[in-house]
């Protein structure tokens, strides 16, 4: 099958109309119908379907346009490639950082990172930290900035402490509990948990300090993969409260209007790492940007802030 027939279906069902993917390609209308027809009397069968308000494909015609997408991002991804290349950028590091500390701390250092721009391009992909471990396994990532301590089998995966952190319960800037010392567990009991699902979806963290805190029958009324900043919403608006990363959030406090509960206990600790792969941890990219991270959290975290371990 010519690639440039697949592209143009491709094209076609993503927009739904061959009248906007004939625009979109600078081609006429009838020279696509013609491509749709000489892909249609190779396949032996139609590949959309005539709507109202458009076309959609029939099964055949989207897997065939599945493989039109990989072809124009494989093509786009080549003259992505050969622009870096123009532009003096020797290669690429791609990137995985959790939705926490790509809210805070990562956040910060990308926009340091510009003032001095490193002589590689960065691809920043911001996902929960069970999918970037899975994406850093299956080679789609170079580098990960994740929790240290993960559910996950380790092998060719190689990790660096970065900094100590542990969890905390947030709840509000202005709730009473922020202005408490010393907050009792049960004085928890009648808000609504979210639970993140940076923290949820790998040890399912927030069921299992109810637990251990002593509030065994509450459960989080919402479970968040998203955006964090919803959570800070939510907590800076209901009664509501949200097992967090303490280090990560406590710079950012006065803007995300939250606030720790002074707990008296310890929680666990939530340690974050530097992860990347056996293959890649040599890589000249590598190892700049592990220095540069490095120094830019040294320059944030003292050892005397950083919380002690759990015991």
């Amino acid at each position: 099958m010519d690639p440039k027939l697949l592209t143009q279906l491709a094209i076609i069902v993503e927009l739904g109309s061959v009248t906007k993917a004939a625009r979109k390609l600078n081609v006429t209308q009838p020279t696509l119908s013609r491509s749709i027809k000489i892909m249609e009397d190779r396949v032996g069968g139609p590949l959309l379907r005539r709507e109202r308000f458009g076309v959609s494909p029939t099964e055949i015609g989207r897997r065939l346009a599945e493989e039109g997408r990989r072809i124009l991002y494989r093509t786009e991804t080549a003259q992505t490639m050969i622009n870096e290349w123009k532009h003096g950028l020797a290669g690429e590091l791609r990137v995985g950082v959790g939705p926490m500390l790509a809210a805070t701390l990562m956040g910060e250092f990308f926009a340091e990172l510009m003032n001095a721009p490193p002589g590689y391009s960065l691809k920043l992909h911001s996902e929960t930290a069970a999918r970037v471990t899975k994406r850093l396994k299956d080679e789609e990532l170079d580098v990960a900035i994740i929790p240290f301590e993960l559910n996950v089998a380790e092998e060719g995966l190689f990790r660096e402490l970065l900094f100590q952190d542990r969890l905390a319960v947030f709840v509000g800037e202005n709730d009473p509990l922020a202005r408490t010392k010393q907050v009792e567990p049960k004085a928890l009991a009648p808000y609504q948990w979210i639970a993140v699902g940076e923290t949820s979806g790998l040890f399912d963290l927030t069921r299992e300090t109810l637990d251990r805190i002593g509030l065994p029958g509450v459960a989080p009324t919402i479970e968040n993969s998203g955006d964090v900043t919803m959570t800070f919403r939510m907590l800076e608006s209901a009664k509501t409260c949200s097992l967090l990363p303490l280090m990560q959030l406590l710079p950012y406090l006065a803007r995300y209007r939250v606030a720790p509960v002074d707990l008296n206990m310890k929680l666990q600790t939530r340690n974050v790492a530097f992860w990347t792969t056996q293959a890649s941890r040599d890589r000249p990219e590598v190892l700049d940007f592990l220095t540069r991270l490095q120094r830019f959290l040294s320059d944030r975290f003292s050892p005397q802030s950083l919380p002690e371990p759990e015991m």
